[in-house]
């Protein structure tokens, strides 16, 4: 495999770093949502409607395909021919990604506020984001066999 150019590499750590952070604030997500609701009220269960929990279920959907929709589309190799734009779009596609799956955890603390408050409810919401998150992280093959390299953040521009 080619090893990829120093500039493509200060991307990919830079990416890299800032998805892991975005996965620490859904473990953090996950444990105050579980604190949460772990005291909530169990007659919740029949005071919310069935429109409301497929309303949520819906959101839980729309959110894993946006997420996953970013990242194809903002990460493609024809966004990312052009080397002036393609670490910060690379970058943007990733984060952007991620942050969007995080969703997922709030999500998941209203349909435990609101519907149910147990843990086979709640943690489809918990187990999209984390797979979200994971997704998110790049990986060097993205970054790999481009004719023209990522400049140098030193080099000026043509």
């Amino acid at each position: 495999m080619n090893a990829l150019e120093p500039a493509a590499e200060d991307c990919l750590a830079r990416t890299r770093s800032s998805v892991i952070n975005v996965l620490m604030g859904i473990a953090a997500g996950i444990a105050v949502s579980g604190l949460l609701l772990r005291w909530r009220d169990r007659g919740a269960i029949w005071r919310a409607t069935d429109e409301l929990r497929q309303g949520l279920l819906a959101g839980l959907f729309l959110i894993l395909f946006s997420s996953y929709a970013v990242r194809r589309v903002g990460a493609s190799r024809a966004r990312l021919h052009d080397p002036e734009r393609r670490a910060s779009r690379f970058y943007q596609a990733h984060l952007t990604s991620a942050v969007i799956g995080s969703l997922a955890i709030l999500l998941g603390v209203c349909y435990g506020w609101w519907i149910r408050p147990r843990l086979d409810a709640v943690s489809p919401f918990w187990v999209a984001a984390l797979a979200l998150g994971f997704l998110a992280l790049p990986r060097a093959d993205e970054l790999r066999d481009f004719e023209a390299p990522i400049p140098e953040p030193n080099e000026p521009t043509r």
